[in-house]
């Protein structure tokens, strides 16, 4: 973070009391100490004048003494033996006289005439013991003089071994003190590194020893040597002066801002623990300041020397100097804390970086950086999962900083959190307002996909549609336009819309073909034409899809399409190897699923009932229960019926339903109890009907004749006896022993005709009706709910329906399966009604998209109608259109909403919805049939019989074939032409009925057609 002004203004401010420490301070002489007069000098003898100025100098009052000595030292240079007497001492107590003067008056220039007789005795006393003093004392004459160079050069010559005169220990260790005082207030930091270190060594007090390490810390941060300065921080933590000066903080400050760069966040973490702040700063002086003043009272009260008085005062003014000077010093605490605050965020302590950033948030509602506060504050809510707190604070950084430099991050990350708290209002409108006012802002792509992701997790695809339709046409190239291509050809693809899809997959991959969404929408863009049967146009996507992308997310589904698209044009060589393609890299359930099913498809179309067979074998065997098993097994019994091995079929699914009766995360096993009985039935009457064909064959000579020579007779015995097993008739044409030989003996296909006779043989004695009693005494037995529910289930499935131990409770139906769930509800709907409409509403809530769903709504919906509560009948209907828009239930949930429309006298929107039916080439045949006569229905309850004439004609002429259908259009048809008073026409329609109709049309229809012509033959 750089540093802010205020930094800047403190550096200097430090600089300037650095400066100050080393001044030496001027100050009045005592008004107590004795005043001795001085006589003119040139009116003195000689001897007096020695006499008066020992007088002086012995009082202290040096300065008073200056006249005398500079009148003796003339008189000395003046006499002819003046050289043989030395004035090396007068002239040391002049130079140190000036500078008391300079200590009563302040000014400079006498600091100045006192370096002059210190050169002046050097030069002429070079060997006198004085000029140690006088260096002594030069050196703090240079530094107040600002003669910093000078000083350093004296002062490092006095410490080297070559020095004339001999310095004591605590000599040596002021001059080397006062050394590194000067390097460090002038940031000659470098070249005082070495005396730093030195004086660290050499000190005896911890005062000495902190100021040392301090400078040393700030000349090794300097020179980068970081792990050097690192090893400072014992000698930093002990409790000294030099902690509390600004200086030392604001160099950590500044090291710890070095360090986090660096990511050395526990080096950091160090470093900011040492700061004090402003306010310690002040605190601590102020002590010391109370401490100097108490001690210079009792000093004062003892009579103590004049010089230790005076050295205590110029202590408490330096205090005083140091305490002004922090008083107009910004504070460290927000720095210090801000540093902290992120260091704890960079090393996941984020609880006390969250309540760190808080406190200055709260604490500074008006600093510069406020924004930043609050939006760290925000930040780590969030890490730490203080959804209410990012709720708030969120909101509230909204309010206060709209054109805030983290809005749009605080906007993305409040929506996202208002969404995982289920406030989905708030999510949708912070959102919608974020893409409609900031639309090149960059986390509005992210925005964007939270937004679509929702609404598919939700169905709502035409809001999708609208709403990404109205940002089209509101900006101009948004930085999310892609996505928005994107979502809402989605859309329309789950709607079926495959053509509108197409068209947006199209738009984004032309404006935008590096985008992010690109590969993704090249494959769904092949997948809507697949589904719009552009089958040409979709190979040549998928293929580009190929090309483009070798290692392609979803190139397991190209593959997989690619292999459809075979299926379709009937090359089914080509369709297993693309499969084949597919399945060897794909990494997805849903891919391998698919593929195994539809491979299974090729093979049962194939005849290949063997492959089919090893599939779902291989499949059951690789996925287990991780995989669609129970499918699995359903189609793997099939194969074994197909491959003439229908009681290994009724094994598999027998054995399935024990091993997974009690298992309430499997709902397949539902779909194999309600297929059982089917399938045991259906084949038992198969292998008895074609068992007794084959002993027929065998037994009645003329039959074989006719059978073996004539495959007319052949294909018309199958074609009139569909029980007989159908795959026979081909495997019987194409066997190679089908000819006249069989005549004599019917040996030669053995092998077709031996294996229905051994699976009847072998074929499970226990109907199912005996089944699944079993399975019912023997669960009922263990009180096991789920499993009890599903044998009464079996059983109520083949009309057998017995009563449950207990009544079935709400709290079954929470652990049941969604097939389950409808038993339960069925059997209940007669007995306690309510129950059953808790039961349905229950599966919808829990299991919305499940195929189960479908029937909880027309349940539902039939019990709405039923009450008379039409338009609520309408509203279950329309939500499965709405939710299932693939089914292939869906025609007859229309074909309901049409019936329903009418009955509320909406004959028109009924209509709309059967010419919705009329325009899908899919649905033709009895869906059509059934469309065309309720349209010709709702045309006769308005009384427009000609038009309900002209449907009721186009169902029985377009659908002859389908025998009820048709008769129920020619007795509508009938009733509209006597109503357009044609009852000549209505005869001829009823009799056209009766002659086409007569052998086929279920019989109640039939006779009402007869009792209608003998009306209008009266």
């Amino acid at each position: 973070m750089p540093f802010s002004p205020k930094r800047t203004a403190l550096l200097k401010c430090i600089l300037i009391a650095a400066s100050s420490s080393i001044a030496i301070q001027p100050q009045i002489a005592s008004a107590q100490a004795s005043q001795i007069s001085a006589p003119t000098a040139n009116q003195l003898g000689f001897s007096e004048l020695q006499v008066k100025a020992n007088e002086l100098i012995e009082a202290g009052q040096l300065e008073a003494a200056i006249p005398l000595l500079k009148e003796l030292i003339q008189r000395v240079s003046n006499s002819p033996d003046g050289s043989e007497t030395k004035m090396d001492f007068p002239m040391f107590i002049i130079g140190t006289g000036y500078i008391q003067r300079y200590a009563m008056s302040g000014q400079k220039s006498e600091l100045k005439e006192a370096l002059t007789w210190y050169d002046r005795l050097q030069t002429e006393y070079p060997e006198s013991e004085k000029n140690k003093d006088a260096d002594l004392k030069r050196i703090d004459l240079l530094r107040v003089l600002s003669q910093f160079d000078e000083a350093n050069d004296l002062m490092i010559r006095m410490l080297s071994n070559q020095y004339k005169f001999p310095l004591q220990r605590d000599q040596r260790l002021k001059i080397l003190k006062d050394l590194c005082q000067t390097f460090y207030a002038t940031n000659k930091l470098k070249k005082g590194l070495p005396y730093f270190k030195l004086l660290q060594n050499k000190a005896n007090s911890i005062e000495d020893k902190a100021l040392a390490a301090a400078a040393s810390f700030e000349a090794y941060m300097e020179a980068n040597r970081i792990d050097d300065a690192l090893k400072l921080v014992p000698s930093l933590t002990l409790e000294s002066k030099a902690r509390y000066s600004p200086r030392l903080n604001v160099a950590l400050l500044s090291a710890s801002d070095k360090l986090g760069a660096q990511g050395r966040y526990i080096d950091t973490a160090i470093i900011l623990s040492l700061i004090k702040t402003t306010d310690l700063m002040i605190r601590y002086n102020e002590d010391q300041l109370s401490q100097k003043n108490a001690e210079l009272e009792h000093r004062k009260k003892f009579n103590s020397s004049q010089e230790l008085v005076d050295t205590i005062n110029q202590e408490i003014n330096a205090l005083k100097a140091t305490l002004a000077q922090l008083k107009t010093l910004p504070s460290l605490r927000n720095e210090l804390l801000v540093r902290r605050a992120r260091n704890y965020t960079l090393t996941d302590r984020t609880y006390e970086a969250f309540w760190m950033f808080y406190d200055l948030a709260a604490e500074n509602p008006t600093d510069p950086r406020i924004e930043f506060y609050t939006f760290a504050t925000f930040s780590n809510a969030q890490r730490l999962g203080k959804q209410e707190m990012v709720r708030n604070i969120g909101l509230q950084y909204q309010k206060r900083f709209p054109k805030g430099e983290y809005y749009a991050d605080v906007s993305s990350a409040l929506a996202i959190a208002m969404k995982e708290m289920g406030d989905d209002a708030s999510f949708l409108e912070i959102v919608i307002e974020f893409l409609t006012k900031r639309p090149m802002e960059p986390v509005a792509n992210n925005l964007l996909a939270q937004w679509g992701s929702y609404h598919f997790e939700n169905k709502n695809f035409d809001e999708v549609i609208t709403r990404c339709g109205q940002w089209l046409e509101m900006h101009d190239r948004p930085i999310f336009e892609d996505g928005l291509f994107y979502w809402s050809a989605l859309a329309h693809l789950q709607k079926s819309e495959y053509q509108a899809a197409i068209t947006q997959f199209n738009s984004l991959l032309t404006e935008y073909p590096r985008s992010l969404y690109a590969e993704d929408a090249l494959i769904r863009k092949g997948s809507s034409q697949f589904y719009a049967q552009q089958y040409n146009e979709a190979e040549a996507t998928l293929l580009e899809y190929t090309e483009k992308h070798r290692s392609g997310t979803a190139l397991d589904q190209a593959f997989y399409f690619l292999g459809e698209l075979q299926i379709i044009r009937g090359n089914a060589e080509a369709a297993l190897a693309y499969f084949a393609q597919a399945e060897a890299i794909t990494e997805s359930q849903n891919i391998s699923d698919s593929i195994t099913f539809s491979r299974g498809r090729i093979y049962k179309d194939l005849q290949q009932y063997d492959a089919m067979i090893t599939n779902y074998e291989n499949y059951i065997e690789k996925f287990g229960d991780a995989s669609r098993r129970t499918d699995a097994i359903v189609e793997l019994g099939r194969a074994y019926q197909l491959n003439q091995q229908p009681t290994r079929m009724l094994q598999l699914y027998s054995q399935t339903i024990r091993e997974k009766i009690m298992d309430t995360n499997d709902s397949g096993v539902d779909t194999l109890i309600e297929n059982y009985a089917q399938a045991y039935f259906e084949n038992k009457t198969t292998l008895t009907a074609t068992v007794q064909f084959l002993d027929r064959l065998n037994d009645d000579l003329e039959f074989r004749e006719n059978i073996v020579t004539d495959r007319g007779f052949l294909f018309e015995f199958f074609y009139t006896n569909s029980n007989v097993a159908q795959s026979l008739y081909e495997q019987l044409r194409n066997h190679p022993n089908f000819d006249n030989r069989l005549i004599e003996d019917l040996s030669p296909i053995a092998d077709l005709t031996d294996s229905y006779r051994h699976n009847l043989l072998a074929y499970p004695s226990e109907t199912p009706e005996e089944f699944f009693r079993a399975l019912l005494s023997e669960h009922r037995a263990e009180q096991l709910q789920i499993s009890t529910a599903r044998a009464l289930m079996g059983l109520y499935r083949i009309e057998v329906e017995l009563d449950p131990t207990e009544k079935f409770s709400l709290d079954l139906v929470e652990q049941a399966t969604p097939r389950l769930i409808l038993y339960i509800a069925d059997y209940e709907r007669n007995k306690r009604r309510d129950f059953a409409v808790q039961a349905w509403k229950f599966l919808l809530k829990k299991y919305p998209w499940d195929d189960a769903a479908i029937v909880s709504y027309m349940r539902l919906a039939d019990i709405s109608a039923e009450d008379n509560r039409l338009a609520e009948s309408l509203e279950y209907l329309e939500a499965i259109e709405k939710n299932f828009p693939g089914s292939p239930l869906l025609p007859g949930v229309i074909l309901r909403q049409g019936e329903l429309l009418s009955e509320m006298s909406q004959a028109e929107a009924a209509r709309e919805k059967y010419q919705y039916l009329l325009r899908v080439p899919a649905w033709r045949g009895e869906i059509h049939a059934r469309a065309l006569l309720q349209t010709g229905d709702s045309y006769a309850a308005e009384s427009n019989f000609a038009a309900a004439h002209g449907f009721y004609e186009r169902t029985f002429l377009a659908y002859s074939h389908l025998a009820q259908l048709s008769a129920e259009a020619y007795l509508a048809d009938a009733e509209a032409l006597l109503a357009m008073d044609k009852p000549v026409d209505a005869k001829a329609t009823l009799q056209e009925a009766v002659e086409l109709l007569e052998q086929s049309a279920p019989q109640e229809l039939m006779q009402a057609i007869k009792l209608k012509l003998k009306e209008l033959a009266v």
